[in-house]
């Protein structure tokens, strides 16, 4: 990869005094209020992500003997910077990801003709593999060391379950009107025990308008009550009690377990991820995308978007507020995501390299001779990867500032 800002005209002065700037206001905000500063820390974890993405291209390619020749936190004008060896490490001014630059990725780069054996194009399959693919495996590590420090320090929360025991209940609603109040443990509905709030939601909805009979525990005393639910609202079909936030037992794993636990977690979260993107991407889910910029998406599908960078502040300010499982359960769902995303077949995508690493060793098998992939006769389709992430990017924009995803926190 290289800076997208290169070519960009900037003193390194002005840059440096502009970075200073930010870091200065950076910590007076976040003293004043340390809400945002938590919020700039869920922020800057993400870009801390990034560089780990591009360190993970950066070790496995020095591994595997390719020369790299920059690695820079930020894009820009240089702020700060030295040479080790063949390689120059620093920060530049724009702090909006970074990258590391290694030499002869595709058959369009010009490079010195002694480069050209620690070329990432002239090294093996294997080779090109790990270097490709080493920036979603670090998304996918970053997410394991996330989901093992949830499992061992806060529970296993996807595997939590609703109790019978309810700590709301509506003053107006019907349950209210039969006695029932918040701490009750319900033991039966219409005849059938429960345990769970499934069970209990499952014996109320069906029954709008009917009495169903309620045994409750309440300081160890058992009371028998008629409760007569009232059409639900937005359903008449369903019965609304006007009872709720019942006890959630959260599965406590030791710190051991949670490591075994964590990877399962993990391909679980994958497989919805997938799932998600390839809903977005469906012709119903393309659809549904224009009908939310024009507004005329149903409102529970509205959320079936991107998020910009807006967006993404707006969440982490949110998940800042809700607590650091909330905050940890939004970097390891975003890690999950870009790893799977950066794997997409085609460029400017790592996925795009490992395409072309494949169809070239498989071709050269046929062929019994070096095939190498012409990435210029790529570009049309490159190009219009481009303008569509282009596309993704304004639109979601737009959306973030018109029509915020609600909080789910």
């Amino acid at each position: 990869m290289k800076d997208p800002f290169e070519e960009v005209s900037f003193g390194q002065r002005r840059a440096v005094l502009l970075t200073a700037i930010a870091i200065v206001a950076t910590v007076i905000v976040g003293v004043a209020r340390p809400t945002v500063l938590g919020t700039i820390a869920v922020v800057g974890a993400f870009f801390l992500m990034i560089m780990l993405h591009e360190l993970g291209h950066f070790l496995t390619a020095k591994r595997a003997g390719m020369k790299v020749t920059e690695f820079f936190v930020g894009f820009g004008p240089r702020v700060w910077s030295f040479t080790r060896g063949e390689t120059e490490y620093g920060v530049k001014a724009f702090p909006l990801g970074g990258y590391c630059r290694i030499v002869g990725m595709t058959n369009l780069d010009v490079v010195e003709p002694d480069d050209e054996p620690r070329t990432y194009r002239a090294k093996g399959y294997g080779a090109k593999v790990m270097v490709a693919s080493a920036g979603s495996a670090m998304h996918f590590l970053i997410a394991l060391v996330l989901m093992w420090s949830v499992l061992a320090f806060a529970g296993d929360f996807r595997d939590a379950e609703a109790t019978s025991t309810i700590n709301f209940v509506d003053g107006e609603a019907a349950a209210y009107a039969a006695g029932i109040r918040g701490g009750d443990t319900i033991l039966a509905v219409d005849g059938v025990a429960v345990s769970t709030w499934g069970e209990v939601v499952s014996r109320i909805a069906p029954s709008p308008g009917e009495p169903i009979e309620f045994v409750v525990e309440r300081d160890g005393r058992v009371i028998t009550t008629d409760v007569v639910p009232r059409p639900h609202a937005d359903d008449p079909t369903r019965g609304y009690a006007g009872i709720g936030q019942p006890d959630v037992i959260v599965p406590r794993p030791s710190v051991l377990a949670s490591a075994a636990k964590a990877p399962r977690e993990v391909l679980a979260i994958a497989g919805e991820s997938v799932g998600a993107l390839g809903k977005v991407f469906s012709f119903d889910g393309i659809r549904n995308y224009f009908d939310t910029l024009a507004g005329d998406a149903p409102e529970e599908r509205e959320d079936e978007r991107f998020l910009s960078p807006l967006g993404f502040g707006r969440l982490a300010s949110q998940a800042v507020a809700a607590g650091w499982v909330s905050t940890f359960g939004l970097l390891l769902a975003i890690n999950v995501f870009v790893g799977l995303f950066n794997l997409v077949p085609l460029l400017p995508f790592d996925g795009g390299h490992l395409a072309i690493a494949t169809y070239e060793r498989l071709a050269s098998a046929v062929r019994r001779r070096r095939v190498q992939v012409d990435v210029a006769k790529l570009m049309p389709l490159t190009m219009a990867v481009i303008g569509i992430l282009g596309f993704i990017f304004v639109s979601s924009v737009f959306l973030d500032v018109s029509n915020p995803v609600q909080n789910p926190f």
